[in-house]
């Protein structure tokens, strides 16, 4: 069914080329009969056709349309490059033939489309295409102006290539378009619940939260997974609405018990929140479920830190690199824990040791960089140089954690190098949005530059963040059932 319809779409878009001046009455036949879906007269027509015209490209072009339509993909392919065999510049044949390859997996369809764009680079189906081979070769860029050329045209290509298009997209962090695919694909008929979720997560990395919201909860209530929960629970908190993602979590937590990320997301609400009792027991109700989840174990760590319970924390961030022993994060949070109960230099001594072992550590890094400077480093000292080194080692390690810039932005800040600490907070800022320090350092450096409307724009971001904490204590927050 799917050749017959990608032959009817062929059909549709037949090029008005000349056999010799004027289309004879017998080629009229053929086309008609092709159009009606007449395979086998249409076929035979043809054949008469070929012996009248031997060579004539159209008529070749044709026959591929019919083959194609009959069912026969591979002798479609033979009938097209019969026809590029004597004119290689034949546009007709030579984009049928790309296009349908795309639909075979054939290795030559993204030579055969580069070829028909350069006869026309305005075509939008084969620039459709072109951005699916951009996208293989990881050229976003490439795919972009592809996709703007292509327009609406996204909608003709096979399903299953769209479906390519679309993941393409995402996972080259094109997700404005992503989602625009997806919404395609659904337009089309294509609604499922996976098709759902997959739009739903372009519309959220997209940020688009408002319209993840209502993909995700306009999937029936009795189809939803544990993903779409959570994902929707994301966006909710994301759309600061708080009490409705605790409601998806603590939903999702009852259909789903065993998915320790349900646990770990309302943990983190909580820690968001500074509502620590209330995500020790959060997680404990996960561990209840999955007691050897090192995920648990070591949020279950953070949560006894942060609420100043060092001992106890220290004993799980043990428990949780014992089953993970590869990954450094829970060495990283007992050297946390060591320095904020112990002193700094035994802490700083492990830490370089830990380093020494494992040089590619983002979060091992930025603790030592933050020891040093809170055992009192200061400017022109070999531990001062060392801190700025392991703090930009850090970036460049992982550039999505926050605190390396926030560190390094206050180390400008020291040496009054204002222009460029700006950056690396407003960097922090991005990366995450609810940690006030970013905020008040940029509020403060915006006024020391005679900034007064961007230093209120920063204040006014860190009463946003005083606000939501607040708000959070009104709005019944009730245990999960278990």
């Amino acid at each position: 069914m799917l050749l017959r319809a990608l032959a009817l779409s062929f059909v549709a878009l037949l090029a008005p080329v000349d056999l010799v001046a004027q289309d004879p009455p017998e080629y009229s036949l053929a086309v008609r009969l092709v159009q009606e879906q007449r395979w086998a007269a249409a076929l035979e027509q043809i054949q008469n056709l070929r012996k009248q015209y031997p060579g004539n490209p159209k008529v070749g072009n044709l026959e591929g349309l019919a083959l194609l339509g009959s069912g026969d993909a591979n002798g479609a392919a033979v009938a097209f490059q019969r026809v590029l065999a004597n004119r290689p510049d034949f546009f007709p044949a030579l984009k049928n033939l790309a296009v349908l390859e795309w639909e075979m997996k054939k290795p030559g369809a993204a030579e055969h489309t580069g070829q028909a764009l350069k006869l026309d680079p305005q075509d939008p189906i084969l620039n459709a295409y072109a951005a699916v081979s951009d996208l293989q070769k990881q050229d976003a860029s490439a795919a972009s102006r592809h996709l703007d050329q292509a327009g609406s045209a996204i909608s003709a290509m096979a399903p299953g290539i769209e479906m390519r298009l679309a993941y393409l997209l995402g996972t080259s962090g094109l997700y404005p378009r992503a989602a625009h695919v997806y919404e395609d694909l659904v337009a089309r008929g294509g609604r499922n619940v996976t098709l759902s979720y997959d739009l739903g997560l372009a519309q959220y990395l997209a940020g688009d939260y408002e319209g993840a919201i209502r993909t995700l909860e306009g999937v029936e209530s009795h189809r939803h997974s544990s993903d779409d929960l959570n994902l929707l629970a994301q966006a909710y908190e994301k759309n600061h609405q708080t009490q409705l993602a605790i409601d998806r979590l603590r939903q999702a937590i009852s259909l789903f018990p065993a998915d320790e990320n349900n646990y770990l997301d309302l943990a983190t609400i909580c820690i968001d929140h500074n509502a620590y009792p209330l995500g020790i027991e959060i997680v404990q109700l996960g561990l209840k479920q999955r007691p050897r989840s090192e995920k648990l174990l070591f949020q279950l760590g953070v949560l006894h830190a942060l609420s100043g319970e060092f001992d106890i924390a220290r004993d799980e961030f043990r428990r949780a690199g014992k089953l993970a022993p590869g990954k450094d994060l829970p060495v990283a949070a007992l050297d946390l824990a060591d320095i904020q109960q112990n002193g700094r230099q035994d802490a700083i001594r492990e830490l370089r040791n830990n380093l020494k072992q494992k040089g590619d550590s983002a979060i091992l890094c930025y603790l030592l960089g933050s020891s040093l400077v809170r055992n009192g480093a200061q400017p022109g000292t070999p531990e001062y140089a060392e801190a700025r080194a392991v703090f930009q080692k850090a970036i460049r390690l992982d550039p999505r954690l926050p605190y390396p810039y926030i560190e390094l932005g206050k180390m400008y800040e020291q040496a009054g190098k204002i222009l460029e600490a700006i950056p690396l907070f407003e960097k922090a800022a991005a990366l995450g949005p609810r940690d006030p320090s970013s905020y008040y350092h940029l509020a403060r450096d915006y006024q020391k530059l005679n900034q007064p409307q961007k230093a209120g724009q920063m204040l006014n971001k860190l009463k946003e963040i005083e606000q939501r904490g607040r708000e959070f204590e009104h709005i019944g927050l009730t245990r999960p059932e278990g």
